[in-house]
């Protein structure tokens, strides 16, 4: 980029005043010695100038004491969903560490039924992993049913 474009691109700041020391002196230098710059940057202060005298819009009464509550409340929903989701997942992890944790009790069980049953201990067995199965993916399905109603209910999950 050469030193009349970088000065083009500095025109309407240097218009608005928002240009450092520096670089206002090096506009003002490059605009002694070119004709199109100055008329640009003429042009440009004139817009900045009328802009100046029109009135500026207040804001409303309250603006900001709203926003700082809606924010307040975003950042607290969005900790209650982390807490949810969190609390939903240590359930499902509750539900499969049981179901699991119940494996030695269902084998001697599983055993006693065998024997009782008189079927082999591989059926009995299959059963278990069955059931193992069948329940992890009902806890899942839970979760994830239950998921879908608080988000329909507008509730955080």
């Amino acid at each position: 980029m050469n030193e009349h474009t970088e000065i083009r691109d500095l025109l309407t700041l240097a218009a608005a005043g928002a240009l450092n020391a520096d670089e206002q002196q090096r506009v003002e230098k490059h605009l002694r010695e070119c004709t199109a710059c100055k008329a640009e940057f003429e042009s440009w202060q004139k817009l900045t100038t009328a802009l100046s005298k029109l009135p500026t819009p207040e804001a409303p009464a309250g603006l900001v004491e709203r926003t700082r509550r809606q924010l307040a409340n975003q950042a607290a929903a969005q900790k209650e969903r982390r807490w949810n989701h969190f609390l939903l997942a240590c359930l499902i992890l509750f539900g499969w560490a049981l179901t699991l944790l119940s494996w030695p009790a269902l084998q001697v069980a599983g055993d006693k039924a065998a024997q009782w049953l008189d079927v082999p201990l591989s059926t009995i067995t299959l059963a278990w992993i069955v059931y193992t199965v069948a329940a992890w993916v009902a806890t899942g399905v839970v979760a994830a049913f239950l998921g879908k109603r608080y988000q329909q209910e507008g509730r955080t999950v």
